[in-house]
C-alpha cells in the first residue's frame, strides 16, 4: 500500500521531533540558592551551548525580568556537547525537601511547570496554572546530608559548590534593638520569650518577641537552628504573621505558634515590614509584639527594601559582610551542595547537567556573587556543618 506523501512527511516530522527532544531534567532544593543556579544555567557555554530560553513563574517581576527569583523555572536549549533540545525544570521548594526528594527518588514528590506553559516568558508573581509531577533528579541543599532529616539512603553523588549566607532581621515591633545573640534566639524559638530578654528592661514583661521562620523543608532553618545551638531537629514555637502584622492561626483551633514556617524565603520576607507595636498578640492576649526572622541574604534584601522596612540585626555583635564570613567572624552561613539521585544513569541528561554544575572552576561555585553566595576558593575558613564553629585555614 502506498502512503500519501503529505501523510508520510507528517509521520517523518513527528519522528524527527521525537528524536530532537533529548530529555527533561528535574531539579529542586534551596530557595536561597536559586538566583545563583539561574545565573549558572543562563550563561552560554556552561550548561547549554547558547543562552537557553527560559520560563519562570512566581517571584519574578515582569517589570525588570527578574526571573532569577522565581520558585518555578524551566530552561530549554541544547546542552554543551549534545544535540537536540533538553529542558531543565526547577521547583525551588527548600533544601531539606530537595534532599528528601533525591534520596527517595522512587516517590513522585514535586510539581513542575507543564510543557504546555513553556513559552519563554517571565510570568511575574503568578503560579503555573498547570503543573506536572515528576521524580527529582538533582537538588541544591544549604547543608550536607549528614545534617539533614533524611540521612538514608546515603546519596553517592554530592559536591560542595559554595557558601550560602544568611541574616537575622526584625520587624517594626516593640523591640527596637539591633543585635541578637544565640541565647536570645533560642528563647524566642521556644516561645513565650518576654521582651525583657531582648531589651534588658526589667519592666518589659508584658510583651513578647517571636520568631517567624521557615518550614522544616528549609535549609535556612537547618542553619539557623544549628548555628544558634537550638537544635536542628528541635521543634520550635514559631509564628506566621501577614504583611499587616496580623498573627495567623494556622490550625483553625486558636493556636498561634507552633512548628509553623513559610515554604519560601521570599514569602517570609514579604511579611517582615509589618508594624506590630499596636497589633494584637493573639497568643498571649496583649497589645503589641515583636518578630525576628532568619533569611538568606538575597531574601533579606527584599525585607530591608520594604516600606516600612525591616531592620538588619548584628548576630552575636557581628554585622554581616562578605569579609566577616570569609574570615569566620560572622558564622551564620551554610555549606552549599548539589546532589544527584542514586538511580540517575551515568551519561544520562541529568548526569550530564550534574557534571556541568558541580565543578568548582566552571560550575555553580564560579558564579557565586560574593555576597549572597561566596566561592569556596575565597573562603579563609571552613566548617563541617551548621553545628560547628568556623575554623580559619
Amino acid at each position: 500500500m502506498k502512503m500519501n506523501k503529505s501523510i508520510l512527511a507528517a509521520v517523518l516530522g513527528l519522528s524527527m521531533a521525537g528524536l530532537s527532544n533529548a530529555g527533561t531534567v528535574y531539579m529542586t532544593g534551596s530557595t536561597a540558592m536559586r538566583s545563583i543556579v539561574y545565573s549558572t544555567i543562563m550563561n552560554p557555554g556552561t550548561v547549554f551551548q547558547a543562552a537557553p530560553s527560559y520560563t519562570v513563574y512566581q517571584g519574578g517581576s515582569t517589570s525588570n525580568n527578574a526571573g532569577n527569583s522565581g520558585n518555578f523555572m524551566a530552561f530549554s536549549g541544547t546542552l554543551v556537547g549534545g544535540s537536540g533540545t533538553t529542558v531543565i525544570k526547577c521547583h525551588w521548594s527548600g533544601s531539606e525537601g530537595g534532599i528528601l526528594d533525591v534520596a527517595s527518588n522512587t516517590i513522585v514528590s514535586e510539581t513542575f511547570i507543564d510543557d504546555s506553559l513553556l513559552d519563554g516568558h517571565d510570568h511575574g508573581t503568578n503560579v503555573p496554572a498547570v503543573t506536572v509531577s515528576a521524580y527529582v533528579n538533582l537538588a541544591m541543599a544549604d547543608n550536607s546530608q549528614p545534617y539533614s532529616r533524611t540521612k538514608k539512603p546515603t546519596l553517592t553523588k554530592g559536591t560542595e559548590v559554595g557558601v550560602i549566607t544568611f541574616k537575622w532581621i526584625r520587624n517594626n515591633g516593640l523591640w527596637t534593638g539591633t543585635n541578637v545573640t544565640d541565647s536570645m534566639i533560642r528563647q524566642a524559638l521556644g516561645g513565650f520569650c518576654k521582651l525583657a530578654v531582648f531589651s534588658g528592661n526589667t519592666a518589659d514583661t508584658n510583651s513578647y518577641v517571636y520568631v517567624s521562620g521557615r518550614d522544616n523543608l528549609s535549609g535556612t532553618r537547618v542553619n539557623a537552628f544549628g548555628d544558634t545551638g537550638y537544635g536542628i531537629f528541635t521543634v520550635p514555637n514559631q509564628i506566621e504573621m501577614n504583611s499587616s502584622g496580623v498573627m495567623q492561626d494556622l490550625t483553625g483551633g486558636g493556636v498561634y505558634a507552633g512548628d509553623y514556617g513559610f515554604s519560601s524565603g521570599g514569602s517570609l520576607a514579604a511579611t517582615m515590614g509589618a508594624t506590630t507595636t499596636a497589633a494584637v498578640d493573639n497568643w498571649n492576649g496583649v497589645t503589641g509584639y515583636s518578630t525576628i526572622a532568619y533569611l538568606s541574604v538575597g531574601d533579606a534584601a527584599t525585607a530591608l527594601g520594604l516600606s516600612p522596612a525591616a531592620v538588619e540585626l548584628t548576630y552575636d555583635g557581628v554585622l554581616f559582610s562578605p569579609a566577616a564570613v570569609k574570615e569566620g567572624t560572622y558564622n551564620f552561613w551554610g555549606n552549599e551542595y548539589i546532589y544527584e539521585a542514586n538511580n540517575v544513569l551515568s551519561g544520562s541528561e541529568p548526569d550530564k547537567v550534574y557534571g556541568f554544575l558541580s565543578p568548582l572552576a566552571t560550575g555553580i561555585d564560579s558564579f557565586c556573587d560574593g555576597t549572597k553566595a561566596i566561592k569556596l576558593t575565597d573562603m579563609h575558613c571552613s566548617r563541617p556543618g551548621p553545628t560547628g564553629d568556623p575554623v580559619h585555614n
